[in-house]
Order: structure tokens, then C-alpha cells, then sequence
């Protein structure tokens, strides 16, 4: 092979490898027709804060680990730089996370970009990611969960998925209805998760927009409201997190059966790994 031949060779073998990286994977599609199948004896698995338990939490590496691992969700958190750079970090500052200090408001894009994120207090090489990384890297391969922490980082939020054209894996998380029928307004193809405070809230909502998903609580967590979910065409959220992420932590795995004993039929937990294996062990996966 003469050098010009090699030349274009490798130049054409790397345009095939872009083209395949951003095709949807197969697992992905997956994913999603299961998740627009509300009938589906499927219990889909949301990891909080990526797979953090070997990787810092909102981390590119806890969302590589997420994908390794092959459950459906990965929710992260959006808050927004002193100058208007969407970066992915659940707290207001940069304290606990990193090896910074102060709040993000405060705090320059580049000022951050400088720190390294912490993960059991132990540093490690990864830095914070913008939003704009974490939807290209996650693009075609898992479905998202945008916990937006400020409201005036929305309209950027929106312009970002667009930008991305990750529309199809995204879910805005909001609190009232009124605020998903605006994301829907904005663009059509927006999916909401709705959080709800209680069973009035979990059925009105749908007089007042269609959120692919509804978030309940322990207040309204009973067959009736998750079935009138269900009935509307929507997936049920309900979290793992607090009690029952304790007791499989502390070696009791059982403890999931808690969170889907009235039918809630997406489940976000910290131990995405071991909900996985317990409900395969159900057959209630994949």
C-alpha cells in the first residue's frame, strides 16, 4: 500500500468509526421501545448520579461504568457556571466534590474545569463535565435523566439537547405540570418526568400535559395511583434511595422487593449493579 493510498485509507476508516460511534446501539434501542412500552413486565433501572461507588458520582467514568454495567438510565444533575457554562454537579459548591472550594455561581467554567473530582475523599484525574460532554458521550447508548437544580439553566438545557440531538434519551425533570408543558411547548419531542407530591397531583396532571414518566413518593406509592399512571400511557418512577439503598447495602438485596411491590416500574437506587441482578433473579429484566 503507497503512502497517498494508506493516507486516504485511514482518513475513510476514521470517517466509518465517527459515523458508527454516533449510530444508536442496539441496546439502546432497546431501551427505548421498553421505555414507550408501558405495559412491559420490564423494571427499568435509573442509576443516581451515574455508578458512583467505584467512580465520583456525575462523573464521565461513573456514566462509562453505568453503560458497562447495562441498566436504562443514568440521572445527573445540572447547575450552571458563573458564566454560563452548564456543568454537571448535584451541590451548590464545589466543597465536597472536588478539591475547590465555593459555589458554582461564583465560580468561572475554567475555574472549575481546573479542579479534580473526589470519590470517598480519595482525588482522582477526573474532572467535572459540562452537559454538552456527558450527552455526547452518552449519546445512542443510555437514556438520561436532567435533574435541573436552577431554574434559569432551563432555556440553555433545551438549547443543549437540541444542539446534541439527544431529544430521544433525555428526560427533563420538573416539578409541576405547568413546567413540562412548557419543555413540551419549546419542542415536541421533549420527555418529561413529572415529580408529584401526592395522588390528587399524580392524576390531575395528565388534564394538564402527557409526561412520558411520573415521579411518586411514599405518600401516594399504592397499586390504584400507579395503575391510573400506568393507564394514561406513562412508566412510574420510584426511588431506591434512603432506606432500602441502606439495607442492600448492608447485604440484604431483598430490600428492592420494597420499592416494587405496588407496580412502580422504573427504580432509581445507588447500587444499580445489584437491582439489576435482583431483577433479573425475578425475571422483571431484560
Amino acid at each position: 500500500m503507497n503512502k497517498h493510498i494508506s493516507i486516504v485509507f485511514f482518513f475513510l476508516l476514521g470517517i466509518f468509526s465517527i459515523a458508527q460511534a454516533q449510530e444508536p446501539t442496539a441496546r439502546f434501542q432497546q431501551i427505548q421501545q421498553t421505555f414507550k412500552n408501558t405495559g412491559s413486565p420490564v423494571i427499568m433501572i435509573a442509576a443516581h448520579r451515574g455508578a458512583h461507588l467505584e467512580d465520583p458520582e456525575n462523573s464521565i467514568a461513573a456514566f462509562r461504568r453505568t453503560i458497562e454495567i447495562g441498566v436504562d438510565i443514568i440521572e445527573l444533575d445540572v447547575r450552571c457556571t458563573k458564566d454560563g457554562v452548564l456543568i454537571v454537579m448535584h451541590d451548590k459548591s464545589v466543597d465536597r466534590t472536588t478539591n475547590g472550594k465555593g459555589l458554582i455561581k461564583d465560580l468561572t467554567f475554567e475555574e472549575i474545569r481546573q479542579l479534580r473530582l473526589k470519590q470517598k475523599d480519595q482525588l482522582t484525574e477526573e474532572k467535572v463535565p459540562t452537559l454538552e460532554e456527558a450527552l455526547l458521550f452518552t449519546k445512542g447508548k443510555i437514556m438520561i435523566d436532567l435533574d435541573i437544580k436552577t431554574e434559569e439553566c432551563v432555556d440553555a438545557i433545551m438549547e443543549t439537547v437540541n444542539k446534541t440531538g439527544t431529544a430521544d434519551q433525555c428526560l427533563f425533570f420538573v416539578g409541576e405540570a405547568k413546567h413540562a408543558k412548557m419543555i413540551k411547548e419549546k419542542n415536541p419531542a421533549f420527555m418529561t418526568l413529572l415529580r408529584t407530591h401526592s395522588a390528587k397531583e399524580a392524576v390531575k396532571a395528565f388534564k394538564t400535559v402527557k409526561s412520558e414518566a411520573i415521579h411518586i413518593d411514599e405518600t401516594h406509592n399504592t397499586a390504584e395511583v400507579i395503575s391510573g399512571i400506568k393507564a394514561n400511557g406513562a412508566r412510574v418512577w420510584h426511588n431506591a434511595l434512603g432506606d432500602v439503598d441502606r439495607e442492600v447495602a448492608a447485604g440484604n438485596a431483598e430490600a428492592f422487593e420494597k420499592a416494587i411491590v405496588t407496580g412502580a416500574n422504573i427504580i432509581q437506587t445507588d447500587y444499580p449493579a445489584l437491582l439489576k441482578k435482583f431483577l433479573e433473579s425475578r425475571k422483571l429484566y431484560y
